[in-house]
């Protein structure tokens, strides 16, 4: 199907390549594209036969790339009219002047990866990895961090998943 020269069907070539992983040897496929518009539009059909789909801001009203199950009303990007993200929009009224639908907490992706750390910190405790005291103060750390990025926005986007980092929160609740 072709309209003013955009075709869906990207025009690719497939090789299949020998790569050598962890002294393992992997059958790859490498792809060579003649138009970048033919690598964006494989990218998202990628995307979608591995389980992720578009999702409509209610906002905003531009789409983003859902890469979870969770019900993710509204993107976590800073909108351009607020000056705040999507979701905040959406939780205070007084902004926008409209009622809006409210998203669960446990769909936010802040609270979604807050709650993976929480549970990897209390497993390690129950298995002795770590002391109750230095599992106490990761927990301190973590709630530090998600508490900071519902309010900082650009903590939020940039930094907040790289300080969620295990390690790193283990090696600061130590130091204390």
């Amino acid at each position: 199907m072709i309209r003013d020269g955009f075709n869906l069907k990207p025009i690719q070539s497939a090789v299949p390549t020998i790569k050598i992983e962890n002294g393992k040897y992997k059958i790859i496929r490498r792809m060579y594209f003649s138009r970048m518009m033919d690598f964006f539009v494989t990218e998202f059909f990628e995307a979608l036969s591995q389980g992720h789909y578009i999702w409509k801001c209610g906002v905003c009203n531009k789409y983003f790339l859902m890469t979870t199950a969770h019900k993710q009303l509204y993107c976590s990007t800073v909108n351009k009219e607020y000056g705040v993200p999507c979701f905040y929009v959406a939780k205070h009224p007084e902004i926008t002047k409209r009622k809006m639908k409210k998203q669960k907490k446990s769909d936010s992706p802040y609270y979604v990866l807050w709650n993976r750390r929480y549970s990897s910190i209390r497993q390690n405790k129950s298995l002795g990895k770590y002391s109750k005291a230095v599992s106490s103060k990761a927990k301190k750390i973590i709630d530090m961090k998600f508490e900071r990025a519902q309010f900082d926005f650009d903590y939020a986007e940039n930094n907040y998943e790289d300080e969620m980092n295990l390690e790193k929160i283990y090696e600061e609740a130590m130091k204390e």
